[in-house]
């Protein structure tokens, strides 16, 4: 399965290039770069399966997932953009506030804190969004009309971010057959076909995203992606 995946980012890294966009348009600017973005993170999950790097293979699924859902909001609601900024100046925003609060980590950013901090809450106030908040992820999923993913295997996804019990003990720990003890394991031995739905369906997921793109560009290559689309959708159905 791991060559369905390699052929589509093949295909997607061979067409990029292509692309044509206005750089004084933020959707456009923050389509393209959100898809750079799920391209290389699709790279970066093929490696680490075929090196049987296993650990941290999900954690990367989940950020191209959220990249996805990002750019499927870009196609599907006006000013979503929007939302990606609101998103970024509030993190600004909090970072400024607790570097004022002394922070260590922060306190190059002090000396910035009392003359951005107005200016921020201005260039917010001025965004047309959705809620006074930034969106959460479950609504992020909800708008891209992706609730089965969020409510189906992204918290999988999320449970290896994090590190929870669950994925600790799938990770590290053995049972011994003989005497039931425990055993630690590092750099477990599993198989490749375990992540065989994530990488065709991170493959169909990749091409579907150059089809957006071509859908916000306008780009009149959208009948390539879709029939590179089908031609991977052909392969994993054969295969599963």
């Amino acid at each position: 399965m791991k060559n369905i995946l390699s052929e589509a980012v093949e295909f997607s890294a061979e067409n990029i290039s292509d692309f044509k966009f206005n750089d004084r348009n933020e959707r456009q600017v923050y389509s393209v770069g959100t898809y750079c973005s799920i391209i290389e993170l699709s790279q970066a999950f093929f490696t680490l399966v075929d090196t049987k790097n296993f650990s941290g293979s999900l954690s990367v699924y989940r950020t191209f997932l959220e990249n996805y859902v990002d750019l499927k909001n870009l196609k599907i609601h006006s000013l979503y953009e929007n939302e990606l900024a609101f998103q970024n100046l509030e993190s600004m925003k909090n970072s400024l506030k607790e570097a004022r609060k002394g922070n260590f980590y922060l306190k190059s950013l002090v000396k910035h804190a009392d003359e951005k901090i107005p200016s921020l809450r201005a260039e917010i106030k001025q965004l047309k969004t959705i809620d006074e908040q930034p969106l959460s992820i479950s609504k992020k999923f909800q708008l891209a009309e992706m609730k089965e993913e969020y409510l189906g295997f992204y918290p999988t996804l999320c449970a290896e971010a994090h590190s929870s019990v669950s994925a600790i003990l799938e990770r590290h720990i053995e049972v011994n057959k003989l005497d039931d003890s425990l055993e630690i394991s590092l750099f477990k031995a599993r198989s490749e076909r375990d992540f065989d739905f994530y990488l065709c369906n991170m493959a169909q997921q990749l091409l579907d995203a150059g089809v957006l793109l071509c859908g916000i560009l306008g780009d009149s290559r959208v009948s390539k992606y879709l029939l590179e689309r089908d031609s991977i959708k052909a392969k994993v159905e054969k295969y599963t």
